[in-house]
């Protein structure tokens, strides 16, 4: 069992091309979303998943309020650009 974070960081460099196969499922709200492990570095692992906008529609149609898709379409709604100084 790895105990720290150098090791951990060691052996997913070690298996960088296997691990970006594979899919972590992540609970949110009521669902559970499979994202893809599409990087590892020196420092961090980077995770992905593509949200169609169709996708976003369906879901909130369907009664998921609380998922990644209504996430995703109020941090759009509310985004509103910075003004340069």
């Amino acid at each position: 069992m790895i105990d720290n974070a150098d090791d951990l960081r060691d052996k997913a460099n070690e298996f960088k091309d296997g691990l970006k196969k594979q899919y972590v499922n992540i609970p949110i709200g009521d669902e559970e979303y499979g994202f893809r492990i599409s990087g590892i570095g020196a420092k961090s692992v980077k995770l992905e998943k593509f949200v169609k906008f169709d996708d976003i529609f369906e879901a909130i149609e369907s009664g998921n309020d609380n998922g990644l898709e209504a996430m995703i379409k109020q941090i759009i709604e509310d985004y509103e650009e910075e003004e340069e100084e």
